[in-house]
């Protein structure tokens, strides 16, 4: 009885830190800078009305951040220029996945990234 034992409470001592509630705080999601130049990499997609009315294009993230105008999580961000969606921007490359330079602002409908069309690469 006391071989089994012995052999035990260091199987489950071992065992506890791996365990599925010991894991089940995360790291934090990075949040994204506000009014700086950064690099985003993601799929630009056409937008389907849920963020601003009419024809405009988004960038789907890679991995999700926080966004610096409300704290959310934010996976998918608006394209555009001057605080409004900008239907062309980064068109050309519709559902690639993309790296692009350019910067995260805050307008009244949310948070936006402007980016700069002659610094993007295609990412395979």
């Amino acid at each position: 009885m006391k071989t089994r034992l012995c052999i035990l409470v260091p199987a489950i001592v071992i065992a506890g830190p791996w365990s599925g509630n010991a894991m089940s705080a995360s790291a934090p999601l990075p949040t994204l800078p506000l009014q700086h130049d950064i690099w985003i990499t993601g799929t630009v997609q056409r937008g389907s009305g849920e963020y601003a009315p009419g024809d405009y294009t988004t960038i789907m993230l890679d991995r999700p951040s926080t966004s610096p105008c409300n704290d959310k999580v934010v996976s998918d961000i608006l394209l555009g220029e001057g605080g409004r969606p900008a239907p062309t921007l980064l068109l050309p490359y519709l559902n690639q996945r993309v790296t692009v330079k350019g910067r995260v602002t805050c307008p009244d409908t949310g948070i936006q990234f402007t980016p700069q069309p002659d610094v993007v690469f295609p990412v395979w």
